[in-house]
Parts: structure tokens; C-alpha cells; sequence
């Protein structure tokens, strides 16, 4: 049986300096990398016919990222993924030419991961500091450390610019919140916002850096009494001025929610819910000024819910939030038409789907607790 390492943040930091670039790609770099499984099993859509591919079937739960995150390495070949059969929750890899399993990371505590624009490693916070893993390798490094830098605890985005220099952390005290925006190049941090009360979803954009994109709480969007300046979904700062403005604000009637930046910083997509009852739902976007609202794709009896645009925004991924029942639709959104990949069957009120795109486009990831655990999926895309 592997024995479970566990080594305090500070020591495992030192370790991490000190290692040496790994080039065999076949030769674990930490004990907890040397254990290679395999559970990969592909078998067709019952409904659809179209190839789905269960990477994990232990029976501790397995997750993928969040949908407006990359587990994808640039290549295709490496999916990363939460799992908990350490019994812990760590980062773990899947090889898709082979289905090969290994755990790539051992903290205690580990959260907010994101593939880097390098393609390469996977961001994620350890302790209060920043960290990444070269999925290929195994090879952990400290991009920045956190300790004693922020006022209280930091809590990393996990959301980047295009080139990777730039993010942000999220500073909580009792009744505020302080934004901080990072230059991992520089260690430079700057004060951009302090935030009356809480927030989640802080999004980079990508190739504005200077522009971060937050949901204030609480969510006030279905109180249709209230003004519309008191309504808004989406909150935007400008880290040059440390002005916050209303960004995204559905018309009455109508809420926004699951929001994302396209890879170019141009759109900002999100879905259009009907208050009450969710249906119809449309999957709409406007640009980095908050202007110029399209309204994409409009479906009268699917709940749609979590998706994410393909990098060239041909494409777009949607799951459904419908108990049990909740495909994964491939949207053109040059032409509007759609194809069902699969069914994925999720609970959603115990797990949601969150797919997520491959950058090529050419494989999407997905979340689904259809065998009673969550599982990590892989579908090709056609």
C-alpha cells in the first residue's frame, strides 16, 4: 500500500527549490508521483452513439476544474484533476494516450488551480502562496510565496492574463474585501479595491490584465422592486484607477449568472435566466466596455447552466442543470445549431457538470456523479 507522505509547507517549499529539472518523463520526481493506475473506460453515449471516456472509477470522489478553467496541457495529451483518494484532496494527471494515473501534488490544503498560458503547468495554491507543477515532469516549484505579504489570508483567483504575469488575490476581513493585483514577474503587489462586503468569481481579463471582473454579495438580481443600478450580476475594476463600476446587469425580469472571459479579452459570456423559472435561458455576451449585448443561442426547455466559448468563439459548451437528465450541448455560434454529445446524467444538486474545452477545442471535461461518486470525463469532440 503507498504510504501517504505529509510534509509541512515550509519544508516541502525548500524541497521544491532545491529539485532538479526532471527529464524522464517515465521517472517520479516525489514519492507520491511513483504509483501509476489505470481505470480509463470508453464506451459510447446510449442515446447519442458519440465516444465517452471515464478517465476515473475509484471510489472516492474525482472532479474536474471549474468551467472557466484549462485542466488541459497545450498538447491534449495530460488532463489534470482533483481526487481524494490520497484522503486528501489533491492535483492528479491522466494520460489520455493511455489512461495512466498518477498524483502529482501532497499539501495539506490546496485549492484554486489553473492551467498556465504556457500550456504547461498547473497553477494552484498551497498554504498562502502560489505554486505550480509541470504536468508532464511532476516537477513542483513556489512561483510566489504568500506568507506575511497580504493583510490577512490570501486567497489566490487562479485567473491570469494571456501571458501569465498578471493575477489577482481576494482579501477577506469581517465586513470587507481587498483586491490585490499580483505581477508574478515582479513580485509587485498593488491595493486595486477594498470591496463593502464579499465577493466570488474574480475573472483577469486575459489580454487587458488592469480589468477584473467580480460578483458582489448578496445576489440581489431577482428583487425586480429594486433599481437596476442595484441589480447588477457583474461588477468590473479598473486596477490603473481603483474605480469600480456595474459591468452586467440583466433587464428586468430576467438574472445573469455564470460568467466568462473569451481568450482573446473581447466578450464576456454569460446566461440570460428568466425570473422566475429559468426557462427560457439564452446564452448571450457583450464586450470589454459592457456594450454591444448578443444574445447567441436561446433554448425554450433545456436548462443550460455552466459553459464556457471555444478560443477561436466558433464554439461554445453547455451542460444542463436538470436533475439526472442533463446533456452536453456543442454550440455553433457562427450558425446557431446544436448537437447533444452526450448525456451526463449528474445530479446537480450533489455535483455539477462544469464542462470546460480543451484549447485545440478537440476534447471537452466534465464532472458527473451518475455511478453514485463523482467521476472526471472525457469527450471527443467531432
Amino acid at each position: 500500500m503507498r504510504k501517504h507522505i505529509k510534509t509541512a509547507p515550509y519544508l516541502i517549499a525548500v524541497l521544491f527549490i532545491s529539485c532538479s529539472v526532471q527529464k524522464n518523463l517515465q521517472t517520479a520526481i516525489y514519492p507520491w508521483q511513483s504509483e501509476k493506475v489505470v481505470e480509463w473506460e470508453k464506451q459510447p453515449d446510449p442515446k447519442t452513439g458519440h465516444p465517452v471516456w471515464q478517465i476515473t472509477t475509484h471510489d472516492s470522489a474525482s472532479e474536474a476544474f471549474y468551467f472557466e478553467r484549462q485542466a488541459f496541457t497545450e498538447d491534449d495529451r495530460y488532463l489534470v484533476f482533483y481526487s481524494d483518494r490520497s484522503g486528501s484532496r489533491q492535483l492528479h494527471r491522466a494520460d489520455l494516450t493511455n489512461g495512466e494515473l498518477i498524483q502529482l501534488t501532497n499539501f495539506e490544503r490546496i485549492g484554486s488551480p489553473d492551467m498556465h498560458p504556457d500550456g504547461r503547468r498547473c497553477l494552484f495554491q498551497a498554504g498562502q502562496s502560489l505554486l505550480s507543477v509541470d504536468v508532464p515532469t511532476g516537477r513542483i516549484d513556489t512561483v510566489m510565496l504568500g506568507e506575511g505579504r497580504f493583510p490577512s489570508s490570501p486567497r489566490w483567483a487562479g485567473s491570469y492574463s494571456a501571458d501569465g504575469n498578471i493575477t489577482v488575490v481576494v482579501c477577506r476581513s469581517e465586513d470587507s474585501t481587498r483586491f490585490f493585483q499580483v505581477n508574478l514577474a515582479t513580485e509587485a503587489i498593488k491595493n486595486i479595491l477594498t470591496w463593502a462586503g464579499r465577493i466570488s468569481h474574480p475573472q483577469v481579463c486575459p489580454t487587458e490584465p488592469d480589468l477584473v471582473t467580480f460578483v458582489p454579495s448578496p445576489d440581489t438580481q431577482n428583487d425586480m422592486t429594486l433599481p437596476m443600478e442595484k441589480r447588477a450580476r457583474t461588477w468590473i475594476v479598473d486596477a490603473r484607477t481603483g474605480q469600480a463600476r456595474q459591468f452586467l446587469t440583466c433587464p428586468y425580469g430576467f438574472r445573469a449568472t455564470h460568467e466568462s472571459w473569451t481568450a482573446d479579452g473581447k466578450r464576456f459570456f454569460f446566461y440570460k435566466k428568466t425570473v422566475p423559472g429559468w426557462l427560457p435561458v439564452t446564452i448571450c455576451s457583450i464586450n470589454q466596455e459592457g456594450n454591444d449585448w448578443q444574445e447567441h443561442y436561446t433554448h425554450e426547455t433545456i436548462r443550460l447552466g455552466h459553459g464556457i466559448a471555444s478560443r477561436d468563439q466558433n464554439w461554445f459548451i453547455s451542460d444542463s442543470q436538470d436533475p439526472d437528465t442533463n446533456p452536453l450541448i456543442l454550440l455553433n455560434l457562427r450558425t446557431g445549431e446544436d448537437k447533444i454529445l452526450c448525456w451526463t446524467d449528474a445530479s446537480t444538486t450533489h455535483q455539477h457538470v462544469h464542462p470546460f474545452l480543451s484549447r485545440s477545442g478537440r476534447f471537452v471535461g466534465f464532472t458527473s456523479d451518475r455511478t453514485g461518486t463523482s467521476q472526471v470525463y472525457v469527450v471527443p469532440v467531432p
